[in-house]
């Protein structure tokens, strides 16, 4: 069965952001920083080459309801008295 997760663009976001973090954090361990600009520029590559993979068809939302937000219109089941 072909796991449709790693299909997502919502999941290569979320890996590139904690990949960044990582070294981020990593980086000061060892003396080096990623500056505000390195960041904004790596974030920016990352979210072009996503975006080319969305046109393509190769990454995209598989399923509805099935990224950050969950689209299921089901009502809230707590009470509020």
């Amino acid at each position: 069965m072909k796991n449709k997760k790693w299909g997502n663009y919502g999941l290569w976001v979320s890996i590139v952001a904690a990949v960044l973090l990582v070294v981020s954090a990593a980086g000061k361990l060892f003396g080096f920083e990623i500056t505000e600009e390195l960041n904004a520029n790596i974030t920016g590559f990352a979210m072009a080459v996503l975006g080319l993979l969305v046109i393509l068809g190769i990454v995209s939302n598989p399923k509805e309801g099935t990224g950050y937000t969950d689209k299921d219109n089901k009502e809230d089941k707590r009470s509020f008295l």
